[in-house]
């Protein structure tokens, strides 16, 4: 994974005092359940973030069986900015949706869960560092977009079956 993974590293300190008033999208692990960030200024934040753009896939460190994969969709034009609790994926040269369903699949899930640290249950973290070394399925550029549209189709498929028995 490490070799596909663009992502530089650059922290945002919203408590800073010219960044007090800003206004932030900001990706924590809590809004990963309603699948929209906060929307909050500097002074409600109370530590560094990481800066996130569009389209970055991110990976939950926190309770890794919980299996949280969110690709950043960007919903405002204010800075967006991530929680240090995820793990970031970055490459303009892959499908990002693609990169969210193998992030999601069970290969991967049982990685991140042979590798993590705590005390188990709800006190465990991935470690990123065996994240980055974990070898990823990645076939060439039309061959995901197909593989994403046959995804969306059965999802499409199993939600009308869903409408139709109630």
């Amino acid at each position: 994974m490490d070799d596909i993974n663009d992502f530089q590293s650059y922290t945002e300190n919203p408590m800073l005092k010219e960044n007090k008033n800003r206004v932030y999208e900001l990706y924590s692990v809590p809004c990963f359940e309603v699948r929209h960030p906060e929307i909050v200024t500097g002074s409600e934040i109370g530590s560094t973030k990481v800066l996130v753009k569009k389209d970055d896939v991110l990976i939950s460190k926190i309770n890794p069986h919980l299996n949280r994969v969110w690709r950043v969709p960007q919903f405002t034009e204010h800075r967006m900015i991530a929680s240090s609790e995820w793990v970031i994926i970055r490459n303009s040269r892959l499908n990002p949706q693609y990169l969210v369903y193998v992030l999601q699949s069970n290969y991967f899930l049982n990685k991140m869960l042979s590798n993590t640290s705590g005390v188990g249950g709800s006190l465990t973290r991935a470690k990123p560092y065996e994240v980055k070394k974990y070898e990823l399925p990645i076939p060439p550029l039309n061959e995901q977009s197909r593989i994403v549209s046959k995804i969306e189709e059965l999802y499409s498929t199993l939600d009308q079956m869903e409408q139709n028995l109630i």
